[in-house]
């Protein structure tokens, strides 16, 4: 039984994170931060590199989101969820990319890694961590 609770809590993280990962794609800001816990501590690739809270994670969206035409690419190419009873990880890479207004194009493979904690039922990220090799 609780290695089935443990399998069916890992599919549940999967699903929360695939969400967040068409959320901020599309752009669905709203959504964006659904299953994040309103303390979460985010690492980002981007400058100032450490936000406490989602809401100092909001508020700096419009400071680096670029401005594309067409679809965005944002999506897991690898994703890996580790689900205790209270406490999960998950990792994977992601491959991010569009079309800036210009017509030029970008991609990037970033790494990923969440730390989530169950509370009153239901798993919220307390920990997001994306990062770019040095030099790529």
């Amino acid at each position: 039984m609780k290695q089935e609770q443990s399998i069916a809590d890992a599919e549940r993280i999967r699903q929360l994170l695939l969400a967040w990962a068409t959320a901020t794609r599309t752009g669905a800001h709203d959504a964006i931060l659904q299953g994040h816990d309103p303390d979460v501590l985010v690492y980002d690739v981007l400058p100032p590199l450490l936000y406490r809270g989602a809401d100092a994670y909001r508020a700096s969206w419009s400071d680096w989101q670029p401005q594309t035409q067409g679809e965005d690419t944002f999506e897991f190419t690898e994703l890996k969820v580790v689900a205790g009873s209270e406490v999960a990880f998950a990792s994977g890479l992601i491959k991010c990319g569009g079309t800036l207004q210009g017509g030029r194009t970008f991609e990037d493979l970033v790494r990923a890694t969440f730390c989530l904690q169950k509370r009153s039922g239901e798993w919220l990220v307390t920990h997001q961590h994306i990062s770019k090799p040095a030099g790529a």
